[in-house]
């Protein structure tokens, strides 16, 4: 083999494969399909583990801090959304100050619209596993002044 050739095998690896023929141009689609399969088994795994509960547990007050609005009205409002991903239910409560928990709901997702936030209050809303087992998120809600 000469020098020439040499160098043109070694600088495009792929040349041998392609001057091949019709068997290069088949090892190239193999080579490919193989690569989408890969790249697509990755996503459905991906997909999959989405699907079989392993995001992360939600919980969220919209509005938080509750805007103070007229003066006059002592209680404000907020919406209280939760998921608690990969637990297949939740338990939502809320500790007012220095109170003992209260239990508010039930469910794998919801929301729930708390109408009675106070000035000068801190209310901690909890997400828990199933019976109180474990603490998923928790969360802290005040009113404007």
């Amino acid at each position: 083999m000469t020098w020439r050739r040499m160098h043109e095998n070694t600088a495009n690896p792929f040349g041998r494969i392609i001057n091949g023929g019709f068997s290069g141009i088949c090892m190239i689609l193999v080579l490919g399909f193989s690569g989408c399969l890969l790249l697509s088994s990755c996503d459905t795994a991906r997909r999959q583990s989405i699907d079989k509960g392993t995001a992360q547990p939600i919980l969220s007050a919209s509005p938080n801090p509750v805007p103070a609005g007229d003066l006059d009205q002592q209680l404000g409002t907020t919406q209280i959304s939760w998921n608690a991903g990969s637990q297949a239910i939740g338990d939502l409560y809320v500790k007012v100050n220095r109170s003992s928990e209260l239990f508010l709901a039930r469910g794998s997702v919801g929301t729930l619209n708390i109408k009675w936030i106070q000035f000068d209050s801190l209310y901690e809303f909890r997400l828990y596993a199933k019976k109180r087992s474990k603490l998923l998120a928790s969360l802290e809600v005040t009113r404007d002044n």
